[in-house]
């Protein structure tokens, strides 16, 4: 009995962890967000972040398991999340250069809602809804509530929402 469960708990161990149901899955690829956002008539929200930032890995420990804000996120937007950091300054090598230059930003973490066209939600000038900083579950369920209102009302007819 007693090798038997030293057996099990050697091999829970060493299996690796697999994404459960609760995780929030970002896209890392701008395009490949779009067209989904176009098929499923939702706005995108967009997660830059960077290597040098303190408080990114604190928004995906703390933050992003909340299941409350998973369950939103999940209904409402298509999740895209890309890094920021050129280079060398890059957490991974694969994620380097990943943001396009009119998305590069000076501080992160930032988040940015817009359309399946990168439609702006704002009415005027020339700025798409983009917020900075550490923010909490409730905080980033209100901001997309906004971003959300912002998109029916601006781009509503034309994605038949």
């Amino acid at each position: 009995m007693f090798r038997s469960l030293l057996l099990f708990s050697c091999l829970l161990l060493l299996t690796p962890p697999t994404a459960s149901a609760d995780t929030l899955e970002w896209m890392n690829n701008l395009e490949d967000a779009k067209e989904l956002a176009l098929r499923e008539k939702k706005p995108i929200i967009l997660f830059l972040h960077s290597r040098r930032c303190f408080y990114c890995p604190k928004l995906i420990e703390e933050v992003f398991p909340d299941p409350e804000l998973q369950d939103f996120l999940k209904k409402h937007f298509i999740l895209l999340s890309l890094d920021v950091a050129t280079g060398s300054d890059s957490i991974e090598e694969d994620t380097a250069d990943q943001a396009p230059e009119r998305f590069i930003v000076t501080m992160t973490p930032a988040f940015v809602f817009m359309g399946p066209r990168e439609e702006k939600l704002y009415r005027k000038g020339k700025k798409h809804m983009i917020i900075y900083g550490f923010w909490t579950a409730p905080e980033l369920i209100r901001w997309g509530e906004e971003a959300l209102k912002r998109f029916d009302k601006l781009y509503g007819e034309r994605y038949g929402r």
